[in-house]
């Protein structure tokens, strides 16, 4: 049974100037199933993030955020959606100058 509170994982982020368009960069992986994550792109270029190194799930635009909170998108509202514990995400897009960082929140376990 969870704990009525929310723990974040670590900061996780990556260096922008590392990426390529025909490469993935992958974050660390999650350390916990979350609820909810954050990818802040605080660089001077767009990026696509991955959730399976192969294929482009999502776009964050230089100097925006993406939030997933997959307990909003449960159904039935009751249930519990969550991010895979271990789950990788990747990076990929055209060189730049900055970070994009991954946060991440999860219910505690008793």
């Amino acid at each position: 049974m969870a704990k009525n509170s929310v723990k974040a994982i670590q900061l996780k982020s990556i260096d922008v100037s590392t990426i390529s368009a025909i490469t993935w960069v992958a974050f660390d992986e999650l350390e916990e199933a979350c609820s909810l994550i954050r990818i802040t792109n605080n660089s001077d270029t767009g990026v696509l993030v991955s959730f399976n190194g192969t294929d482009d799930h999502e776009v964050v635009m230089d100097g925006s955020t993406v939030e997933l909170n997959l307990q909003a998108n449960s159904s039935p509202n009751n249930n519990v959606s969550k991010i895979k514990k271990g789950t990788v995400l990747y990076l990929s897009g055209t060189a730049g100058t900055g970070y994009v960082y991954l946060s991440g929140y999860y219910n505690e376990l008793d």
